[in-house]
Parts: C-alpha cells; sequence; structure tokens
C-alpha cells in the first residue's frame, strides 16, 4: 500500500487509511511507538508495561533504608497562637 507524505504546518504526515486503522484497532488519540530501522519507518501500538506480581515488589523493599521516627508525626504542642 503507497501513502503519500503531506506537509502539516511545519511538520509532515501521513494518512493511514481506514481499513489498516481498523485492523489495527486505531482511533484518534491512540498512543503509537514510532522508530526507524535502516530505511524503513516502524510504527506500532504502544503497550503497557508488565505488571509485576506483589510479592515481587514487597521483596525488594530494604527495610534498614527507612529511618526510624523518634516522635509521633501529629504532635500536640501548640506551633502558633492556638488557643487549646
Amino acid at each position: 500500500m503507497t501513502v503519500i507524505v503531506k506537509k502539516l504546518g511545519g511538520s509532515v504526515a501521513i494518512l493511514i487509511p481506514k481499513a489498516v486503522a481498523r485492523e489495527m484497532d486505531l482511533v484518534e488519540g491512540t498512543p503509537l511507538d514510532m522508530r526507524t530501522d535502516g530505511r524503513a519507518i516502524v510504527l506500532g501500538k504502544k503497550t503497557r508495561r508488565p505488571r509485576r506480581p506483589l510479592k515481587q515488589i514487597v521483596a525488594q523493599i530494604k527495610p534498614a533504608s527507612y529511618r526510624r521516627r523518634s516522635s509521633e508525626p501529629m504532635d500536640d504542642r501548640a506551633v502558633g497562637r492556638e488557643i487549646w
């Protein structure tokens, strides 16, 4: 399939034919990854990052890296001119 490059403001653009857009489930606002491969421009649907299991995330937490607090965060001491 041949498409024509057109000028659009300060950039250039191509129109994706309706049949291709329908086949790839492309609608207005669909994010695409674009890269060059030699002399070719490769477009692909942006994929989501794979989800990691919660157990794997928790296993990477290092308790030693957290400092212990010496006092409670909500202390009852007056700071300004509060009326108690």
